[in-house]
C-alpha cells in the first residue's frame, strides 16, 4: 500500500461528534496495546522458536533410537507418521 494512501481510521473520529471521555479511554487503549508490543522482542521469540525445535529434534532422535532398540528384540512396533504403533507380528 502506497504510504501517502495509509490513513489510520482513527483520523477518521475527528470529524464525530464524540466526548473528551471517549478519546482518553482510546488513548489508554493504543497505551496498553503499545507496552505489549514493546514486549515483544523478535530475536528472543526466535531463540525460543530455535530452542524449542532443537527440543523436539532430540526427542523424535529417542523416540527412533528407542523405537530401533526394541525392533532389534522383535518387539512390534514402528513409527507410521510420527507416531509409535504396535504392528501385528510378522508384519
Amino acid at each position: 500500500m502506497d504510504n501517502n494512501k495509509q490513513n489510520l481510521t482513527t483520523d477518521e473520529l475527528s470529524t464525530i461528534p464524540l466526548d473528551h471521555n471517549w478519546y482518553q479511554k482510546l488513548a489508554v487503549n493504543f497505551e496498553i496495546i503499545q507496552r505489549y508490543l514493546d514486549k515483544i522482542d523478535a530475536d528472543d521469540l526466535k531463540n525460543k522458536f530455535d530452542d524449542m525445535s532443537e527440543q523436539l529434534n532430540v526427542c523424535e532422535t529417542n523416540t527412533q533410537a528407542i523405537v530401533n532398540i526394541l525392533s532389534n528384540y522383535d518387539v512390534p512396533i514402528q513409527i507410521v507418521n510420527g507416531k509409535v504403533v504396535d504392528t501385528e507380528e510378522g508384519k
